[in-house]
């Protein structure tokens, strides 16, 4: 089993927002927006707590190769939650029954046209990653040391919708010999989970 319980983790859960949300953020703010959700999940393994990505497959037509949590768009009868772990099993074949989830980050609008809603949770050490073929070109580990450093969060100024924005690209070279950059909405979750606990 993950240890919950562990420091780090408390620190994590101390920086989220609650389960529940009682404000409405997450619900649509603009005409033809959609409301998604998607769980950030961390794990414990030998070697120190890790975070699960996903990589999209190049076939599909949004996004494809893009790295990202499991996720995706929120059904007519479902909560922010029940979405993000509904798509998290679908995504890698991982269960709510294997997931604590610890708290939530603010919602917010995607340059995609999606109000997103992100969770944190941790994930059981011994349950088994099961990618979706057609969603998922591979399932792989970052290590959260790296993700919390501010070192590892490279600046790039974007000019988008009639201003400047602030991105981070997190590029990762992986023990399995692989360069990844993390970037666009999930590198920028990630770093709001950063500035929120760790800056």
């Amino acid at each position: 089993m993950s240890d919950i319980n562990a420091p780090i983790i408390k620190r994590i859960t101390s920086a989220l927002l609650p389960l529940r949300i009682d404000d409405d953020t997450d619900l649509v703010k603009r005409d033809g927006q959609r409301v998604a959700s998607v769980l950030m999940p961390l794990v414990q393994r030998d070697l120190g707590w890790q975070v699960i990505l996903t990589q999209r497959p190049m076939t599909m037509p949004r996004h494809p190769g893009q790295i990202s949590f499991p996720g995706g768009r929120r059904e007519d009868d479902e909560t922010a939650l029940q979405a993000a772990l509904r798509e998290t099993e679908e995504e890698v074949g991982l269960p709510a029954s294997v997931i604590t989830v610890l708290g939530r980050l603010p919602s917010f609008d995607a340059v995609s046209d999606y109000r997103v809603t992100p969770f944190v949770g941790v994930v059981d050490n011994k349950a088994t990653i099961v990618p979706c073929e057609r969603e998922v070109e591979e399932a792989f580990e970052v290590p959260l040391d790296f993700i919390l450093n501010g070192n590892n969060h490279i600046a790039r100024d974007v000019f988008f919708d009639g201003r400047d924005h602030r991105l981070y690209d997190m590029p990762y070279d992986g023990p399995d010999g692989k360069h990844r950059n993390i970037w666009g909405m999930t590198a920028m979750m990630m770093r709001r989970l950063y500035e929120r606990e760790f800056a």
